[in-house]
């Protein structure tokens, strides 16, 4: 088997078992969201599962392994004075929630390597013993000129996708710190989205947001 189909093939049969990619979770801001609460402080929705509904399935199932509900919301300061996101607290039903930093969260809640990855193993000893065969009875490799002084087309593969992991985990973390609350100002009757990231066994019961009581405030009302 000549050496460039070798790579096609192994780079189709690699790739497509043990992808990793990053779908970015930008599109929240464009959801339907379901109302949860509405007072004279806030208009609030979320929804949950967004890592799933985003395709994002094996940061997903880790997050669902570990208890972690990834949560995009809409929230609208329904007040009349500005409201900082480190000023908020989330409970769950009269429990405060618990609640899990976007960075922390980028660097837990990431794309792992498939374990199909393995299946790389025995595509190096196939690609060994395929062009073994080339060496010719003292030992001199016969030249392939499509492929001539090469690295194991299989490490090239494995390389690949270890790069887009790094970028898929990249791309995770820093739009969860776009969307991170406490570094958003909520300006009266703005929508703000953010992602949130909770710590709860089970399903969210009657989510819903309160200001702390703190000693600062927003002076400026730019926006």
């Amino acid at each position: 088997m000549p050496r460039y189909l070798f790579f096609i093939v192994i780079s189709v049969f690699l790739l497509n078992s043990c992808a990793v990619q990053h779908h970015s979770i930008s599109g929240i801001r464009n959801w339907s969201y379901p109302q949860n609460q509405l007072d004279k402080q806030f208009d609030f929705r979320y929804v949950d599962h967004i890592l799933e509904k985003t395709e994002n399935k094996r940061a997903a199932r880790w997050a669902n392994r570990k208890n972690i509900h990834v949560i995009s919301i809409c929230l609208i300061n329904n007040g009349k004075t500005s409201i900082h996101g480190t000023q908020l607290s989330f409970y769950n039903g009269d429990e405060k929630a618990e609640i899990m930093r976007n960075l922390w969260l980028g660097r837990k809640v990431r794309q792992r390597v498939s374990p199909l990855l393995i299946l790389a193993l025995p595509a190096f000893i196939i690609e060994d013993a395929l062009f073994q065969s080339n060496d010719d009875e003292y030992g001199n490799t016969c030249s392939d000129p499509f492929f001539d002084d090469e690295p194991s087309i299989t490490q090239k593969v494995v390389d690949q996708e270890f790069k887009k992991q790094v970028k898929a985990n990249f791309n995770l973390t820093k739009e969860l710190m776009n969307f991170q609350l406490a570094n958003q100002a909520l300006f009266p009757g703005k929508p703000v989205y953010g992602v949130v990231g909770i710590k709860c066994k089970g399903e969210l019961n009657h989510l819903h947001v309160v200001v702390k009581d703190v000693d600062f405030q927003i002076l400026s009302t730019a926006k």
